[in-house]
């Protein structure tokens, strides 16, 4: 889809104020002061899916932060790069933490077949007990390995399950590893994925060098060679126009030997901070409490006022139901798919919660053969304390102090699984929360005092002694679109809708544009913004 330039002194609608709307903004106003931008927010703070509430405790005062989103970043992609820098120029430098790729919290897990957790491979003996553990050759795939090099290409797009199938004839590894993977980011179904959608580079790889084995071979000998990557042009672009003392390459660099990045008061402080900004430095005004009741993309119209873009970043069915007409990008805003995820936290003062001798950053539950294996449609568990007990500063040079021997975790569950069976109640998502602490964590929780918190209640306990658990559920609601197999077609069409009948409309977000993880969504921002200067 085309974007061109806004008019002098235009106006525009965002439609949300998560990191994408507000970044979206930021990036906008940097490059026409003489815009205004009036933001539509249907619940009373910033941040969106970013949400770091803190949970008070009485009488020793503690504010202990819950993650009920997105924690880490993972990787150096330019969006992260694009965050820093933001928070750079917010004076947020010092909330920048960073986790060393040689560090006990970087360590991945996965479940085997039997529910136990397995180290993903970081050293030969790990690799040894992974193989003999985890079931992830077996003689159709040793078999397919030695015939993908014939395998004929295709372009249709098929699920991840499909490609896996016919390139190397089994999927044991999508089964048994992939599905995890894809578990945590997307918590979809990989039978059901389009894997143009959420693996490209393997279709990439296929189209050009007709073989994934043989691409790998190719890679081991150039990366032999010195091979100098050429700048982005997208860093240069950025600098240029945004953030001309930036020195993102430098940054870049700093941050190879680290693969996740973190917040040291939570991943929502950035949009807080930013929210902040845009009401104080720009001409921003930001409508809480607010949700899109009526939307005309055509007309430029949202809740009654005129404006001469909209950029819409919330649910798609969401927006579709709050265009007042028949108009056919209804039903294609209708045909995205989304799934639901149940969230625990949970969190004790004394280190009971994890495996001893397996630190890291968590575990992710494959699929599998059958959902009938997976009845708690558990996802994955993330280690929150061990993440927030080996961090450090990335600007502060002074070593970080361990926070001490509490254990705080945090459980998903839900996802594709919430698709075959209703949600279950709170009630019975409790349940499942002890069974897993029982089952994979090898916690007994009769022998400790349980204090729950459900979605709603204030989080405040009166105090956290050493023999309690407390626990706070929440349910997030359609919060992951599923790129499933169709979507590209899906989107294409409705970007071709919104060029062809001249909408005032474009798509931020996770939705119709590149990629589901936030520095995708913010690398979009960035890109549509300049492409409206």
């Amino acid at each position: 889809m085309s974007l061109q330039p806004l008019p002098k002194n235009a106006t525009v609608a965002m439609l949300g104020a998560g990191i994408s709307g507000l970044t979206f903004t930021y990036f906008l106003s940097k490059l026409r002061p003489d815009l205004s931008f009036q933001i539509f927010e249907k619940s009373n703070r910033p941040g969106g899916w970013m949400c770091s509430p803190r949970l008070l405790v009485s009488d020793s005062h503690e504010s202990i932060i819950l993650e009920k989103g997105p924690r880490t970043l993972r990787g150096v992609k330019n969006g992260s790069l694009f965050m820093i820098d933001i928070l750079r120029n917010l004076n947020l430098h010092d909330e920048v933490e960073v986790i060393h790729k040689s560090s006990k919290a970087n360590r991945k897990y996965i479940t085997d077949a039997q529910g136990e957790i397995v180290q993903v491979p970081n050293s030969f003996t790990t690799a040894v007990d992974f193989f003999k553990r985890v079931q992830c050759l077996d003689g159709s795939l040793i078999s397919g390995l030695i015939k993908e090099p014939f395998v004929k290409s295709s372009s249709h797009d098929e699920t991840v399950e499909q490609f896996f199938r016919r390139r190397f004839g089994s999927t044991v590894l999508t089964e048994n590893v992939a599905s995890a993977i894809i578990h945590g980011v997307y918590a979809g179904d990989i039978g059901k994925l389009s894997i143009k959608s959420v693996m490209p580079f393997l279709k990439d790889i296929e189209t050009q060098s007709g073989s994934v084995i043989k691409h790998v071979f190719k890679s081991m000998i150039k990366s032999k060679k010195p091979n100098k990557s050429p700048p982005s042009v997208e860093l240069e672009l950025y600098e240029k126009l945004i953030s001309p003392q930036a020195n993102l390459p430098t940054l870049q660099s700093n941050l190879k030997s680290f693969p996740m990045i973190k917040l040291k008061n939570g991943m929502e402080t950035l949009p807080k901070y930013l929210a902040q900004y845009l009401e104080y430095n720009t001409n921003t005004e930001i409508h809480y409490d607010t949700p899109v009741n009526e939307c005309d993309p055509k007309l430029g119209q949202v809740n009654g006022q005129s404006f001469d873009h909209i950029r819409s970043t919330i649910n798609t069915h969401s927006l579709a139901q709050s265009i007042q007409s028949s108009d056919s990008l209804v039903s294609k805003l209708k045909g995205v798919s989304y799934v639901s995820i149940f969230l625990t936290n949970v969190y004790t003062k004394k280190p009971i919660l994890l495996p001893k001798d397996k630190p890291g950053f968590g575990f992710l539950r494959p699929r599998h053969l059958s959902i009938e294996n997976n009845a708690q449609a558990l996802l994955g568990v993330i280690y929150d304390s061990d993440i927030e007990n080996h961090v450090q500063s990335l600007f502060n040079k002074e070593k970080t102090t361990p926070s001490g021997e509490y254990n705080k975790i945090t459980m998903m569950m839900g996802g594709h699984y919430y698709n075959h069976w209703n949600i279950p109640s709170n009630k019975l998502n409790l349940k499942i929360v002890l069974d897993v602490l029982q089952e994979k964590l090898n916690v007994d929780v009769s022998k400790y005092n349980l204090k729950i918190i459900e979605e709603g209640q204030e989080l405040q306990v009166d105090s956290i002694g050493d023999d309690d658990i407390v626990v706070s559920c929440s349910l997030h609601r359609d919060c992951i679109p599923q790129y499933n197999l169709g979507y590209q077609e899906l989107k294409q069409d409705v970007l071709d809708l919104v060029e062809k009948e001249h909408y005032k409309l474009s798509f931020g977000g996770t939705v119709f544009a590149e990629g589901i993880g936030v520095p995708d969504c913010v690398s979009n921002s960035f890109t549509d913004a300049v492409k409206l200067m």
